[in-house]
């Protein structure tokens, strides 16, 4: 993999400060980089799923993949997220 932890740690408020305007297919690559590497504070994965929430129903493919692997890193339960996917 590329990059540091420390690096992913520096993006956060950043990514926090423009959740709303990134790309879905962006996101989910974010999502992804963050879930496989299990970095992120407790803030940035709440916000990651809240917007998946939003967003699940209109991913494109590679989108999904993204997702379910960011749902199944992070080991996330909820029924309804899953459903939507």
């Amino acid at each position: 993999m590329c990059g540091q932890d420390k690096t992913f740690t520096a993006l956060e408020p950043i990514i926090l400060a423009n959740i709303e305007a990134i790309p879905d297919r962006d996101l989910t690559h974010l999502m992804y980089a963050y879930g496989v590497r299990k970095v992120g504070n407790p803030e940035l994965h709440a916000a990651f799923e809240k917007r998946l929430a939003l967003i699940a129903d209109r991913l494109d493919y590679p989108s999904m993949f993204n997702a379910i692997y960011y749902m199944l890193f992070r080991e996330i339960t909820d029924e309804s997220l899953w459903r939507k996917i």
